[in-house]
């Protein structure tokens, strides 16, 4: 140690030793009574319950769900299919002459040309991103055409039965059996960079013809002016749905009526040549596509105290009831609350369901405005969190201001009426009360989130709950 050090050392020791007791708390001295603030630090407790999800939710999803699949530890089938209109293109065109169709005489060479060919001919495919189960597991897919039109004001939900559009005991206009792997496809098309797998559903020739003859009729061309005129006079529609098979579910994004036919064209040099196209009428979102779900076993899952559970596609949801009276008084006010939902352990299977990747949290009586408006996540009144795999656990980190508005909003009401929270908990019996959803978020081009819709794919969630209370921790301040 030098000199220098030494001399700054002895001078710290002598500035200590001259501080006496009453210079010690001369913060607290300066600052007035009034103004110090108490932090109360706590904890609260929620309880949760398991409840059914079908009566709750309105979707219009992009993803339809077919198959069949039964849980091995639980004994729970889903059984998945669902109803799609058709689009029309406005200003809809085809060739100007189709051959085997109307009056139009084709030459002898044309003939000869499409002999042992079908000159028309129409197939439903099905295009699919994912799916879950077994990849080789056969399955049985039926095809039939609605009877009755979907109605585009009127809300349905996922539990919908298909034998309000059509008659399902009937004989299906066409039937396949099909495989998550869709051995249709060879291995050089699986290949290709752009491959989408797809199942392709041969139709009755009649379908085609149908078409085609409508088309080319004068008095029924405006059936092709837009898509309702195309549904109400064509085709309003399919339900397609799983007959036999269980094991696999398919993740549907679009449903394709193709129409095949053949024509003449001219090639480069004006040379008369054969010509094939495929005309399209597409489900996608511009028209109704309607999942239809069906779930058997869920009742000892719902019964189940000693957890909560969380089912996807529409099984099961988790209600959990906040004690807004724990946490919030007018004494003090809260700056922070944050809920940890923590995860249990299901028993292994070779195909099991996984976790959410986001599970919102909303008012139980918010729900289904917030997806039948595509409303945003706005962290007062819903909130997302995600799973993490590390913890095992899904996290709101402040839900402080959801609890501000249910107490707010109990106490507007009794100072209008002159009542009691007795009365308001009677009056509304769900206000206390949010629920867990699965959702999965649409985002722009810089990755935010722009709406949510409900996740329809397979997931399976074990929660702590049940009689086992859900910390909630709390921090209020007091001035």
């Amino acid at each position: 140690m030098n000199l220098k050090t030494t001399v700054c050392s002895i001078l710290a020791v002598l500035f200590l030793i001259s501080c006496d007791d009453e210079t010690s708390g001369l913060g607290w001295t300066l600052t007035p009574q009034n103004d110090i603030i108490n932090v109360k630090d706590d904890s609260c407790f929620a309880v949760s319950r398991t409840i059914k999800a079908n009566d709750s939710l309105i979707v219009m999803s992009s993803t339809c769900n077919l198959g069949r699949f039964t849980e091995q530890f639980s004994g729970t089938t889903l059984n998945a299919g669902y109803l799609t209109q058709l689009n029309c293109m406005e200003n809809f065109t085809l060739a100007d002459s189709v051959y085997g169709i109307g009056n139009h005489v084709f030459p002898s060479w044309f003939d000869s040309a499409v002999a042992g060919q079908k000159p028309y001919y129409a197939n439903l495919r099905l295009y699919y991103s994912g799916f879950f189960g077994d990849s080789t597991n056969t399955f049985k897919i039926e095809v039939f055409p609605l009877d009755r039109m979907i109605d585009a004001e009127t809300r349905y939900y996922p539990d919908i039965d298909p034998s309000l559009f059509c008659d399902t005991q009937a004989k299906p206009l066409a039937s396949i059996t099909a495989s998550g792997w869709n051995l249709q496809d060879k291995d050089s098309i699986r290949d290709l960079y752009n491959y989408t797998p797809s199942i392709t559903i041969p139709l009755p020739d009649s379908v085609a013809k149908n078409i085609l003859e409508s088309y080319f009729d004068p008095a029924t061309r405006h059936y092709f002016s837009d898509a309702r005129s195309f549904m109400e006079n064509l085709y309003k529609g399919f339900y397609i749905r799983c007959s036999q098979g269980d094991g696999t579910i398919l993740y549907i994004d679009r449903t394709i009526l193709e129409v095949n036919f053949k024509f003449i064209d001219t090639n480069d040099d004006d040379e008369p040549i054969v010509q094939s196209l495929m005309a399209e009428f597409p489900g996608n979102s511009e028209v109704m596509q309607l999942n239809s779900f069906k779930w058997t076993g869920l009742e000892s899952q719902i019964n189940d105290s000693s957890c909560t559970w969380i089912r996807t596609p529409f099984g099961l949801l988790t209600e959990i009831t906040l004690p807004i009276d724990d946490m919030r008084d007018d004494e003090y006010v809260l700056n922070s609350a944050k809920l940890c939902i923590s995860t249990a352990v299901t028993p292994s299977s070779r195909f099991k369901p996984s976790v959410p990747n986001n599970l919102m949290l909303i008012r139980k009586d918010r729900m289904q405005e917030f997806f039948s408006r595509n409303r945003s996540i706005d962290n007062t009144e819903s909130f997302a969190a995600s799973y993490s795999s590390k913890y095992g656990t899904y996290t709101y980190e402040n839900i402080a201001a959801l609890i501000e508005n249910i107490y707010s909003e109990r106490e507007e009401w009794k100072n209008s009426n002159g009542s009691t929270s007795a009365a308001y908990e009677a009056e509304y019996p769900n206000w206390n009360k949010v629920v867990l959803i699965p959702v999965i978020a649409t985002t722009d081009s810089r990755n935010n989130a722009l709406s949510y819709r409900v996740d329809t794919r397979m997931h399976q969630i074990k929660l702590i709950g049940g009689n086992t209370p859900i910390k909630i921790k709390t921090i209020r301040t007091k001035f």
